[in-house]
């Protein structure tokens, strides 16, 4: 065979050694950055602190208790994550009065006439206890401002129109039918089923349709006002009503349990958020029920995990389409 013929089959065999070489380390790389991007996949979607912002739930097991999300780096709960107890109680304490601008009084007028719009009606407020739907501007007839605690109960003296304070706190104010107002008055809240109604014991109950609404904006409160106590006793006596020794509410075992029976809903959400637009906190409760276990209840945050199939799964779904993004990334 001539030289030259051998010399240029020997580089074009060296021209094949050399590109299949680069082709396997091209091959080597891709997958190494394969594995190490599906690697930081499931790790990112098994670490629900680093997901968007999560969509506050009010899912409950089937004894009634909600389920324990985290919460992103973004989140206005951040601070709370993995928090149970004394230190969940403070940890909100703080979250909900930072960024906290005490309104007038008068102004709930016009902030109730949209936290209190009705779902399906939007000319139309929900006057609590009776649900009854009025027009929503304020005419002094339709509805009247409700303390749901009530403001003799709040440690100070009867709230005026300039007032600003915890007796104008919007989150504890809810549009009311004024003759439902007048037989509600100052009473502590009660147990019964059904329709609003008032109580052999003295006191009220808010309706089958309320109750978990009444529950949450009390347990907001005693958050928000560490000198204001929530108890089952001695709720009956009225003598120390508009002082400091009369700022207790009831009835807390009642309202753990409404809690659970009368779960958050849309209407909660709304009022939420044109509260915090209006005055800059939030009733923590709304959005994250489940922290009520936390606080009063005793309850840890294994304990209000949602099942380990139900996670996994989740886990799984978000692990197979980030690495199918990944291997779009290096493969396409």
């Amino acid at each position: 065979m001539p030289q030259k013929v051998i010399s240029k089959a020997k580089k074009s065999v060296k021209k094949t050694v050399r590109r299949t070489k680069r082709s396997a380390k091209s091959n080597l790389l891709s997958l190494f950055l394969f594995i190490v991007v599906a690697l930081i996949a499931y790790w990112y979607a098994t670490n629900q602190e680093l997901n968007d912002p999560m969509t506050y739930g009010a899912s409950q097991n089937e004894e009634g208790f909600y389920y324990y999300t985290l919460v992103s780096a973004q989140d206005y709960y951040y601070s709370a994550n993995h928090l149970e107890g004394e230190s969940l109680e403070s940890a909100l304490r703080l979250i909900v009065n930072e960024g906290f601008s005490a309104q007038r009084y008068q102004d709930a007028k016009d902030v109730l006439a949209l936290s209190d719009l009705s779902l399906s009606d939007s000319t139309k407020v929900m006057n609590i206890y009776n649900g009854a739907l009025v027009q929503a501007t304020w005419d002094s007839t339709s509805w009247h401002r409700e303390h749901v605690w009530p403001n003799a109960r709040l440690g100070i003296p009867r709230v005026t129109e300039s007032g600003r304070n915890q007796a104008s706190d919007l989150h504890n104010l809810r549009a009311i039918t004024p003759a439902v107002n007048s037989s509600r008055s100052d009473r502590f809240f009660s147990a019964g089923s059904g329709s609003n109604q008032t109580t052999a014991d003295g006191g009220y109950y808010p309706g089958d349709d309320h109750k978990g609404d009444v529950a949450r904006i009390l347990l907001y409160m005693v958050i928000m006002y560490d000198f204001l106590t929530l108890t089952d006793d001695n709720l009956e006596d009225e003598s120390n009503h508009y002082t400091m020794a009369g700022a207790t509410m009831g009835k807390l075992s009642l309202l753990l349990e409404w809690h659970k029976e009368d779960p958050v809903d849309d209407f909660e959400r709304q009022r939420n958020q044109v509260i915090f637009e209006a005055q800059g906190n939030r009733n923590p409760f709304i959005d994250k029920p489940e922290y009520v276990h936390l606080i009063w209840e005793g309850k840890t945050i294994e304990e209000l995990l949602e099942p380990e199939d139900s996670i996994e799964e989740t886990h799984v779904q978000h692990f197979i389409i980030l690495m199918t993004k990944s291997r779009g990334l290096f493969y396409a």
